[in-house]
């Protein structure tokens, strides 16, 4: 129930998403064009074009749009934050628990500062494991076996933008994703063995990032926070872990 309520909740969400863009028509621009050399070679390409059309007395040509549409980004952060918002839902519903009886299974009514440096050192282990992985696919050539992030860079061009990933990514993804991942489904499988059900949890959470080379560093860093949680059986653990990463992520993509 809970992972179909998962599905349906990924449908709506995106094909709300596509109604929008499909209403936008060529005015929807999700991306830049390209790196800073692409832009300038759509610059260049429409500067060619316009001097041809004046030099012939035709009409000018549209000048083209190289950057991302803010008011789309913040749309699709905003969809994202409700489907993180629907995950709650989703597992209250698929629990038949209470909220209190919920909190107390999961270990969300006990929070111990002391036992938080586990998180953290994770932290460091993850990254350290992401960066052979990026190095690996690196030295195969495989341009799809390497990661790219799943957070797009231009929201830094817009502060709105940038205030609503911030919320998406550091708050909405620890706390809904490790309810919805760790608390329902790996939870849920428990009975069949850890690894059984951390890595069915984890497949499923690397499969819903939509980037091909981040699906093994994904993987490992799930089967990670499933190893986390069940050590003290507190979600706090994973939540903290999974709030560190991503904070983390978001500081360098904001920095550089």
């Amino acid at each position: 129930m809970g992972i179909g309520g998962f599905i349906a909740v990924m449908i709506a969400v995106n094909a709300a998403l596509v109604l929008a863009m499909v209403a936008q028509g060529d005015e929807f621009v999700p991306r830049d064009v390209g790196d800073t050399f692409k832009k300038a070679a759509e610059v260049a390409r429409y500067a060619d074009e316009r001097l041809q059309a004046a030099a012939a007395g035709a009409a000018l040509p549209d000048p083209p749009v190289i950057l991302a549409d803010q008011g789309m980004l913040q749309l699709s952060l905003i969809a994202t934050l409700f489907s993180q918002g629907a995950l709650f839902g989703v597992v209250g519903i698929a629990s038949k628990q209470t909220f209190r009886g919920l909190a107390e299974s999961l270990g969300l009514d006990r929070f111990d500062w002391g036992g938080m440096w586990l998180p953290a050192l994770m932290v460091l282990v993850a990254y350290a494991g992401t960066f052979l992985w990026v190095i690996a696919a690196s030295a195969t050539g495989i341009s799809w076996l390497q990661p790219e992030s799943t957070v797009p860079t231009e929201i830094t061009r817009d502060d709105l933008t940038l205030s609503i990933a911030a919320v998406v990514t550091v708050v909405g993804a620890p706390f809904s994703e490790e309810l919805f991942f760790r608390g329902l489904v790996f939870g849920g499988l428990l009975r069949w063995g850890f690894w059984p059900a951390a890595s069915i949890s984890g497949a499923m959470f690397a499969l819903v990032h939509f980037d091909p080379g981040s699906m093994a560093p994904f993987f490992m860093i799930a089967v990670l926070l499933s190893w986390v949680y069940q050590r003290r059986g507190s979600l706090w653990d994973a939540i903290v872990f999974h709030l560190l990463f991503n904070l983390a992520s978001f500081t360098l993509l904001v920095a550089s």
